[in-house]
């Protein structure tokens, strides 16, 4: 897997960490799994009521702001918070000037869309910190191309499609199992080829790794999404012998689920999924990429889905409408990480003899 920057400068905001009202499951060791929350809601003060003899008006907060900035939903404090990032930060299109500076060029496509998003993340009560992290790291996001060899990989849609996404998931993560209806649609609506990855939490998820291995198994038998399907409705019973139902429900040949389960191959093919998602810098689950650029909501995914059909000059059909692929509230996504982040206080399920137990996560 190769990483490249389309522009040498920051990389885009993670546009809508709360899009989609959908985050992830997090990286144990994950150095970016501070939320908008856990990173502060260091919200200055409201101004001090100025003297009489002052101008009574907001003017000099908004006229920091461009005149393309529609700041109307935020107040004082707000405004000026956004002034501040929009100056002291870079052009995200790479030229030597200002964030402000690129807004009233006009020129660059993506500043308007980031500012958007700032604006969102202030109104869910992120400070300036906080703000500028999630504005970098967006930047990184829509920056970075990675190539992804899915010849192994498990897809559903034509083999043929001009998109493909990919999905690095985890069958304990409830973040993955509220996205698999959404996604589905999306499949179906737009017809682009979905790949499945193995990248289990192991630390936060103990039967995680099996699960993987498992759903490897069935795809020996052709029977993967069977397999996938069913986990993902019973994600909250993983243990081996639960698997063992599901994979008899499946249809699957018994004898040879065993064996291809036990087999090192089996641990070979989620291992090489693992490396894979770390080698592109992941940090969570569900993770998506788009052609090879990187989308952490299903929000993020039907944007690039439709700015590809777009640009290759398809017929785009409707977007999709609802929570899970529109715009939310940020701080749904702050306040959702969940308990299982942290390393598991109980052994990995048994499994059989042949396979391992969960080994710590890198």
């Amino acid at each position: 897997m190769k990483l490249s920057h389309t522009t040498h400068i920051l990389p885009l905001f993670m546009m809508l960490t709360a899009v989609a009202g959908l985050s992830g499951c997090k990286h144990a060791e994950s150095s970016h799994s501070a939320s908008v929350e856990t990173q502060g809601r260091e919200l200055p003060p409201e101004p001090a009521a100025q003297p009489a003899a002052a101008t009574p008006t907001a003017a000099p907060v908004a006229s920091s702001l461009p005149k393309v900035v529609d700041a109307k939903d935020l107040d004082a404090a707000e405004k000026k918070l956004l002034g501040e990032i929009l100056t002291e930060q870079f052009d995200p299109c790479g030229k030597p000037r200002s964030f402000a500076t690129a807004l009233e060029a006009g020129d660059c496509p993506v500043a308007l869309k980031l500012t958007q998003t700032l604006i969102t993340y202030l109104q869910a009560g992120a400070g300036k910190k906080a703000a500028i992290a999630q504005l970098l790291k967006e930047v990184e996001r829509i920056n970075t191309l990675v190539q992804i060899d899915n010849s192994r990989a498990p897809r559903r849609g034509p083999a043929d499609a001009k998109v493909v996404v990919t999905e690095f998931s985890d069958f304990e993560c409830p973040f993955c199992r509220r996205a698999v209806g959404p996604l589905e649609k999306l499949q179906k609506h737009y017809e682009f080829a979905l790949y499945y990855r193995f990248f289990p939490l192991k630390l936060a998820h103990p039967n995680a790794e099996g699960a993987a291995r498992a759903a490897w198994a069935a795809q020996q038998q052709d029977k993967f999404w069977e397999m996938h399907d069913l986990m993902f409705a019973n994600a909250d019973g993983l243990d081996w012998e639960s698997v063992k139902k599901l994979a008899v429900k499946a249809g699957l040949d018994m004898k040879k689920f065993l064996a291809d389960f036990a087999s090192p191959a089996s641990k070979a093919a989620v291992d090489a999924d693992v490396k894979a998602g770390d080698e592109a810098g992941l940090d969570g689950t569900p993770t998506f990429y788009v052609n090879g650029r990187k989308a952490e909501t299903l929000g993020q995914v039907q944007e690039l889905v439709r700015e590809l059909m777009q640009g290759g000059g398809a017929k785009l059909p409707e977007p999709l409408a609802g929570d899970e692929f529109g715009a939310g509230d940020a701080s749904k996504t702050a306040a959702a990480k969940p308990a299982d982040e942290k390393p598991a206080d109980k052994p990995a399920e048994p499994v059989p003899p042949a396979a391992p137990a969960a080994a710590p996560a890198k």
